[in-house]
């Protein structure tokens, strides 16, 4: 039996609150430590979707664990994903016209690399959202546009997941297939 997909109409919500941020803000190299409740707003919500969506696709992917213990999305559930999938090793192509990056590091992004780690050895997104969500104030900072663009991107990678589609590349209706599914990040590779 197929169930609704709660987190697409999610993503695409942030996605577009992030765009419109881009037309406040000049979304480019320069403009990456610039920072705001706004985007603390946009980064904790991000999360919280990272959180639910890597729960929801351990369990669809043979996790286990029930034994009364927490489990945790970035050690527990992103593990299991990165053993199966190899998502650090997934690059996520930052594409849209509003954005005007110039740094390679900045456009192509692997953004659940680390990401089944904690603390220190975790994903940048992950720690910024850690320190924001336990002292918003002291950690303001760590709520910038470089966490929330690479927590947006590894949103976007769980759902591609999470959506399961298939597309087949050689019918000339589904050659850009990528440009409806992201008007931030329109491609996706991998290393």
């Amino acid at each position: 039996m197929s169930t609704t997909n709660l987190f697409w109409p999610v993503f695409k919500n942030i996605e577009k609150e992030i765009t419109s941020l881009s037309n406040d803000i000049h979304f480019d190299d320069k403009q990456l430590s610039i920072y705001s409740v706004k985007i603390a707003e946009l980064l904790l919500r991000c999360v919280v979707e990272i959180e639910a969506i890597s729960k929801d696709l351990y369990f669809k992917n043979g996790g286990t664990k029930t034994d009364g213990k927490d489990l945790f999305f970035d050690t527990d559930c992103i593990d299991l994903l990165e053993t199966r999938w190899m998502l650090s090793k997934k690059q996520i192509i930052v594409s849209s016209t509003n954005f005007h990056f110039q740094n390679d590091e900045n456009k192509m992004l692997y953004p659940l690399k680390k990401a089944n780690k904690r603390g220190s050895s975790g994903a940048d997104w992950a720690k910024a959202y850690q320190a924001v969500k336990h002292n918003r104030v002291g950690n303001l900072k760590d709520a910038n546009i470089k966490h929330l663009i690479r927590a947006a991107a590894a949103l976007f990678m769980l759902n591609l997941y999470y959506r399961d589609d298939v597309f087949e590349l050689g019918k000339e209706s589904q050659n850009n297939f990528t440009h409806s599914l992201s008007d931030v990040f329109v491609e996706w590779r991998w290393t």
